[in-house]
């Protein structure tokens, strides 16, 4: 563990000073993990440490809280060959718009990774989506514990952490190394006391059917289109009780004739290039409108 949290110093993953945080208090530390994937030595050293924590427990899958704990799940699953699933910190509104990412069968434990905790919330927002898919998850791993009250937050919404390092283990270390003076080594252990944090328990989430919008009829869209051209496609698409497109590539104006007459009630458009029909007639686009006849 020493040598681990010496490198963390080295590489300034830790630093020591007069920081502003997000919250907007003044802290004597900074601990920033991002940049480790940058270091593969020490990424496999920190994957390894987690690793070491929760081997002897049970789970099927393991997911990293995004951002900055992702590379090191990929390293646990790859090294350990342990089933990773993802979870999406923007869920898309197109595509198949999931927010869990990768194979996985409800029922089964996720073991869910992090590299800091302060109050647990971060580790709480990952939670909360792998249940709402069925997978089970009662532990959470992280690399360094600030100690200001993360754990015991995560405890009251039902999950343990376990922690590879704890903050004033890593101040002792460089104490003792000559790395950090007593005086700011006591800076930080007063920050932590002065500082503890309380997170409440989720909501729960809305049922799925009340958020499913209502989706417009054709009819609808028509009245509200600007587009004259829009508006009455929209009112075939209603009259005709289609979507159906097609695009037509053949090679002779009897063909796409054929095609018309045959698929004519089953679509709202029909695409073509006319201008490479080798038997086209001025009366061809005649033909052609009468075969759109509504059925």
């Amino acid at each position: 563990m020493e040598e681990l949290i010496l490198e963390l110093h080295n590489v300034e993953a830790v630093k020591f000073g007069n920081f502003k945080l997000k919250s907007g208090i003044s802290s004597p530390i900074y601990i920033d993990l991002r940049l480790i994937v940058s270091y593969p030595n020490l990424l496999k050293l920190v994957s390894e440490t987690i690793w070491n924590k929760v081997s002897s427990l049970k789970f099927e899958v393991i997911c990293g809280v995004p951002y900055t704990a992702l590379p090191i799940a990929t390293c646990i699953s790859l090294t350990h060959s342990v089933p990773m699933v993802m979870r999406r910190k923007e869920v898309k509104d197109y595509g198949t718009r999931k927010a869990i990412e990768g194979v996985f069968s409800p029922g089964q434990t996720c073991l869910v990774i992090e590299d800091l905790v302060t109050s647990g919330a971060s580790v709480m927002e990952t939670v909360e989506p792998l249940k709402s898919v069925g997978l089970n998850v009662s532990d959470a791993v992280v690399l360094i514990d600030r100690e200001q009250g993360g754990s015991d937050n995560l405890v009251s919404n039902g999950i343990q952490l376990h922690s590879a390092l704890k903050l004033t283990q890593m101040v002792d270390v460089l104490v003792r190394h000559g790395k950090l003076s007593g005086e700011i080594a006591d800076s930080v252990r007063r920050f932590i006391a002065e500082n503890q944090t309380k997170v409440p328990a989720p909501s729960p989430s809305p049922a799925p059917v009340n958020s499913v919008k209502k989706r417009s009829s054709y009819g609808e869209r028509a009245a509200l289109a600007q587009n004259p051209t829009g508006r009455k496609l929209f009112e075939l698409m209603e009259r005709k009780k289609t979507n159906l497109s097609l695009a037509a590539d053949v090679s002779t104006a009897q063909e796409l004739l054929s095609i018309a007459d045959a698929v004519g009630p089953e679509i709202c458009l029909l695409k073509t290039h006319v201008d490479i029909l080798p038997d086209f007639t001025p009366d061809f686009g005649a033909r052609l409108r009468a075969t759109s006849t509504i059925s």
